[in-house]
């Protein structure tokens, strides 16, 4: 992985799409703000991997530039932080002298653990409309890596992506595991344990398929690389789990219809319906039964034959 000064530095170079006037700078602070501030006058093109990058941030500082734009509103440098977390953002253009929006290109230098490097990493790939580490003018990006960063190449650059991407992926996917374990072993206490004043097997039960379900859901979400939704399922499983739990679940009495209303969204979640239990062993003759006293008509297939 590409780093610089220390271990928890990581430096990745990705390519700008677009770029609009959306954002302004407060000069007397240097700080970022919004086209509608009212006492910014000067204009900048962020570009469509740094606003998506800052908007993915919880509760980041006000971004400030260490590096203001001159006569070209997309050449600058930002800083911001989110708790641990510090993010440099360098624009610069290395192709087609700064005149396109594909001209540009952004350096992203992240300091922190590695946890929260490779989480915001993860959601900004998935959430830009195109792969980053590919660039739209390969000779000038060459040229340019090997001015800037002679250590640095295209491959090299791509695998420092998918690094962090996959170190919160393969995360995702041991917290899946985990939570697949946990539902197999409650479901095991579950079944041996019976209700309670202060607990129901029932409701456990109701608990437990909607734990499944919600296992489910994370599975979807991680090959839809959605990380947000996973970490929502997986809060979803464990509440659950913790309810239908016999040794931490406390719940109040229910009543007969409860327990048929809890078994129907059992049913319902699961899909798979359980197989009715037919009592009226006379209504089931009635459908079933033949009646012997009827007459079958026969067809009699011989005679077309032999007129043919």
């Amino acid at each position: 992985m590409a780093e610089s000064g220390s271990s928890q530095t990581t430096t990745l170079i990705c390519q700008v799409l677009s770029a609009k006037p959306d954002h302004k700078i407060d000069e007397t602070n240097n700080l970022l703000r919004s086209k509608h501030f009212p006492s910014s006058k000067k204009i900048i093109y962020l570009g469509n991997v740094a606003t998506t990058l800052i908007s993915l941030l919880q509760h980041p500082e006000t971004p400030v530039f260490n590096n203001k734009p001159n006569y070209n509103e997309q050449k600058w440098e930002i800083e911001t932080s989110s708790g641990q977390l510090k993010i440099t953002i360098i624009s610069d253009s290395y192709w087609g002298f700064g005149l396109f929006n594909s001209s540009y290109l952004n350096t992203i230098i992240l300091d922190g653990p590695i946890s929260l490097r490779s989480r915001i990493i993860f959601d900004l790939v998935s959430s830009l409309p195109h792969k980053p580490w590919e660039f739209k003018h390969l000779s000038a990006i060459r040229r340019w890596m090997n001015k800037k960063y002679p250590k640095l190449d295209e491959k090299i650059n791509q695998n420092n992506w998918y690094e962090l991407v996959n170190y919160s992926k393969k995360t995702f996917e041991e917290m899946i595991e985990i939570m697949s374990q946990a539902i197999v072993k409650i479901s095991q206490k579950v079944k041996n344990t019976n209700s309670s004043d202060k607990w129901d097997k029932d409701k456990s039960a109701v608990l437990l398929a909607a734990a499944e379900f919600d296992l489910e859901l994370a599975r979807g979400a991680l090959a839809d690389d959605n990380g947000p939704a996973i970490e929502r399922a997986i809060a979803r499983i464990e509440a659950s789990l913790i309810e239908a739990d016999p040794e931490t679940g406390i719940h109040q009495k229910i009543t007969d219809d409860e327990v048929v209303e809890q078994k129907i969204i059992i049913s319902e979640i699961t899909n798979q319906n359980e197989d009715l239990v037919i009592s009226n062993l006379e209504t089931v003759n009635q459908i079933d039964s033949v009646v012997h006293d009827e007459v079958i008509p026969l067809i009699d297939l011989t005679s077309n034959s032999e007129q043919e």
